[in-house]
């Protein structure tokens, strides 16, 4: 399971040798965790490290689980200090009779450049099913992929990266790292095993009421390609992230083929 290689991973030599990410032998990203590491000076400049975010998700009127963004491990990830970024979403009881989700997404970002080191994702959305990890070789200008079937079975994929790049979770912290003016576009290169520009609009500022207060917002809209954090597909995410230096998620909306579903945040820990 993968907690249990998170685990032993832990336990490993912290000056042990770099993996190569050019084989198809590598099993998990796991295995590039080599215990903790220290914290940069470009990481401790950001408010967002060593957070939990905690929100309450509705399909439309209707309350049907939770999520959580957390950024409080700071890891040796193959010899570069990262923080591994963690989201998960879940439904209640009364969801799990209709569409049961248990949903994990990870991302370990440089903790110097914020580019993306490497991605995880265990999805399981009603029949969905989905395991699935992404490497970036910045050095070899390519990324590793490996995807798992629910026989077991996976396939293995191999490309080229010709610039440094974000995936679709640690792109929402990219974002928090820069200045979010109404009429602002942020261009970010996203790889979802191709690389392509994901390009994120400010559009309004608006005062929103959550779980967790009332807070002045800055409405910014990704354009997404592929798979979000907290659903399979949507067809317009709108985040409204705090009008601060925080840029705190306090609300997030997709549309998906069956409606909208939202998050409200409910709780903040640092």
């Amino acid at each position: 399971m993968p907690l249990a290689v998170a685990l032993i991973a832990h336990a490993g030599v912290a000056g042990a040798e770099k993996i190569s990410l050019s084989s198809a032998a590598l099993q998990s990203p796991y295995q590039l965790v080599r215990g903790t590491a220290a914290a940069t000076a470009e990481l401790e400049a950001m408010p967002w490290f060593n957070e939990e975010l905690e929100y309450e998700v509705k399909w439309g009127i209707f309350v049907v689980g939770t999520s959580n963004l957390r950024t409080n491990k700071l890891e040796n990830f193959n010899g570069t200090p990262a923080v591994r970024i963690v989201s998960e979403a879940k439904s209640n009881g009364f969801s799990d009779r209709f569409y049961k989700v248990r949903d994990l997404n990870e991302s370990w970002i440089d903790a110097k450049t914020f580019n993306s080191l490497g991605y995880n994702k265990q999805l399981r959305e009603g029949q969905f099913f989905r395991d699935e990890w992404v490497l970036y070789d910045y050095d070899a200008g390519s990324y590793l992929s490996r995807r798992t079937g629910k026989d077991g079975n996976y396939t293995v994929d191999v490309g080229t990266m010709p610039v440094p790049v974000q995936d679709i979770l640690s792109s929402l912290y990219y974002l928090r790292t820069k200045p979010l003016n109404v009429g602002d576009e942020v261009v970010m290169d996203v790889n979802t095993k191709s690389t392509w520009p994901l390009v994120a609009r400010v559009t309004r500022k608006r005062r929103i009421e959550t779980p967790a207060g009332e807070f002045d917002t800055v409405l910014v809209e990704p354009a997404l390609r592929q798979e979000g954090i907290f659903v399979q597909k949507g067809k317009r995410l709108q985040v409204y992230m705090t009008d601060d230096k925080r840029h705190l998620p306090v609300y997030l909306s997709v549309d998906v083929f069956f409606g909208s579903v939202s998050a409200s945040l409910t709780k903040v820990t640092r």
